[in-house]
């Protein structure tokens, strides 16, 4: 169990600044703790300093992947957890905003995970725990599509059957 000195940071919090935690953006304009640009390394956050971290549609806006889930590692406290939230990249969430820089699918994670053939592009090891595919239900559009069968299969053949992926990562405790 984390100790209760530990932060939660929110990496991103945008319009969901969250009580009881660190939150944090780039836009001064909205409800924040800290402010700082996501771009530049290292954050201004203590090594081993979180539990919680959570990047809820940020990822896809940062130029440097590799750098940032370094950065995230160092800031995790061993044991700590990383929360990530994007747009599915086979979905019109993904490609419609010309802001995002990159596309995730529930592989994408995969390359800084331990055991992983192709965990090679940054300095750092996590341990998925789970990459969950989301399906809004906003919409008429989308409540009809969520009754589509086999969706988890037709989704290699067809897009926008899935919106974003939920993913959560591990610093293992080594």
């Amino acid at each position: 169990m984390m100790s209760d000195r530990l932060a939660k940071i929110n990496l991103g919090c945008g319009q969901k600044y969250m009580e009881g935690w660190i939150n944090c953006d780039v836009v001064e304009s909205v409800k924040a703790d800290k402010y700082f640009d996501f771009e530049n390394f290292p954050y201004p956050l203590d090594s081993h300093s979180a539990e919680l971290i959570l990047m809820d549609n940020v990822l896809e806006h940062l130029s440097d992947i590799p750098k940032t889930m370094e950065e995230l590692h160092r800031i995790l406290a061993p044991g700590g957890r990383l929360e990530i939230k994007v747009p599915y990249g086979k979905s019109d969430w993904a490609l419609q905003d010309p802001t995002h820089k990159h596309y995730f699918t529930e592989r994408s994670m995969d390359y800084f995970c331990e055991g992983n053939d192709y965990n090679f592009y940054s300095n750092c090891s996590f341990r998925l725990v789970q990459a969950d595919l989301i399906a809004d239900s906003i919409s008429l559009r989308h409540k009809l599509r969520n009754l589509i069968p086999f969706r988890n299969i037709l989704r290699f053949f067809f897009y926008n059957l899935y919106d974003g992926i939920h993913f959560m990562l591990e610093k293992p405790s080594k």
